[in-house]
């Protein structure tokens, strides 16, 4: 039985064991209400928003700023080299995320008392922490891709040295892998950038390049804007691709791939994850003393596998007739008995020439196929599990995802999420 002692702002009760208790009225609410509600962080966007990869970028860090409503954003439309506006030396803020593409922005934006996040990774920025994709494993998928198909030959064009160190690190990559397997590799570094007397030089070097390239190589451009220049120079010189040289770039920007004749394959980078992880990062660095690491990597996805590349390069006919069945059907049930059944030779005969160039069995690389329609079904459709099962020939969804697991080290409802939401 509660005994009332007087009824007004920060009036007084006791219980029924006597001890005084505090009543808190409507205007008492809402201030402690008004306390908790998120602080408004002000904060500074430098992304250029005239490329596709930019311009994801920027979704994934609106998508943060949508989940966690607690930042005003600056921003205005710009390309990647236009001057940065003047007002961001007296600008007040609470943290920025740009892509730094020179060390004028650099030393303008590292006086700031502020934390800053680079995007872009031109060079070393000591105090600024550095975000974007893990080139090394953008190139190994792309290798294993080209050497599922059968290709023993690899090229890569890429940027003059020290352009670009994301670009060095994609080419030494790509050296290393080829060499390492005891696989013929050619390099070439263009500047295709630069002025007008440079551009034209490199566009000489890089049509004769191709011209002496071998049948049936398999050629890594940078990304995707070296691979169209590729594209364009294998049509001059009558290189047909992919039946002569197959061609794959780095970024997937649908609007480049689409526009190539044929369309391009390149790898999906998901720069709306790193855009994500970004946010995330500078917002641990704006509320606590977190201190991020100097340089924070995020995987890529999958390649998008177009015209550009779409043959077999193995020197076994008999082989390169399974590999077409098995890319045609695997997500239909094809199982290896029709495999064999179509080339017409013995279990044992075609599993020794699979192991021999592949490294790999029949049965393998029917689940290569199927697990790769899986994650593409995964990152562009909302079907559910079971519907994805169906679609990429598995009989039962649970043995789907017990294989998806222990391939990729994750479930599949991550790995969505991991694409569609970062």
């Amino acid at each position: 039985m509660l005994k009332w002692i007087k009824l007004k702002r920060g009036s007084r009760v006791l219980d029924g064991n006597g001890i005084l208790q505090i009543v808190l009225l409507r205007s008492q609410e809402n201030e402690i209400m008004t306390q908790r509600i998120k602080k408004q962080y002000r904060v500074a966007i430098f992304v250029e928003s005239t490329r596709v990869y930019s311009r994801e970028l920027i979704r994934g860090i609106a998508q943060y700023n949508r989940e966690n409503l607690n930042w005003n954003i600056e921003f205005t439309p710009r390309s990647l080299n236009e001057p940065f506006p003047t007002w961001i030396k007296d600008w007040q803020g609470d943290g920025i995320l740009a892509r730094i593409n020179n060390k004028h922005l650099f030393r303008v934006l590292s006086r700031k008392k502020i934390p800053v996040i680079d995007l872009r990774r031109s060079f070393a920025m000591p105090r600024i922490p550095q975000i974007g994709t893990d080139d090394r494993t953008a190139i190994t998928i792309l290798y294993e891709f080209f050497r599922n198909r059968g290709f023993q030959r690899f090229a890569f064009v890429g940027l003059p040295e020290h352009q670009h160190p994301p670009m060095d690190i994609r080419r030494e990559t790509c050296r290393k892998i080829v060499k390492k397997n005891n696989q013929t590799f050619s390099e070439l570094e263009v500047d295709l950038y630069g002025v007008e007397t440079t551009q034209i030089q490199g566009t000489r070097r890089l049509t004769q390049w191709i011209k002496n390239l071998p049948q049936h190589t398999a050629v890594i451009a940078c990304n995707d804007d070296i691979a169209l220049q590729v594209l364009n120079l294998c049509r001059k010189t009558n290189r047909i691709v992919p039946n002569d040289l197959a061609v794959a770039g780095i970024g997937n920007d649908d609007c480049l791939c689409e526009l190539a004749m044929p369309t391009l394959t390149s790898v999906d980078l998901n720069p709306k994850r790193i855009g994500y992880e970004a946010a995330e990062m500078l917002q641990k660095m704006m509320s606590s003393s977190f201190s991020p690491p100097q340089a924070t990597f995020i995987k890529p996805n999958f390649i998008v596998s177009r015209m550009s590349t779409n043959i077999i390069a193995t020197e076994d006919p008999i082989v390169n007739q399974a590999l077409q069945l098995i890319g045609d059907r695997a997500c239909d049930g094809l199982r290896v008995k029709d495999v064999l059944r179509h080339v017409r030779l013995s279990r044992m005969t075609l599993e020794n020439r699979f192991k021999i160039i592949f490294g790999h069995t029949v049965f393998q690389e029917i689940l290569n196929v199927r697990l790769q329609r899986v994650k593409e079904l995964l990152s562009t459709t909302d079907l559910t599990i079971k519907e994805i099962a169906v679609l990429s020939g598995f009989s039962y969804s649970e043995h789907l995802m017990r294989v998806f697991h222990d391939r990729f080290g994750q479930t599949m409802n991550e790995f969505r999420k991991n694409y569609r939401t970062k």
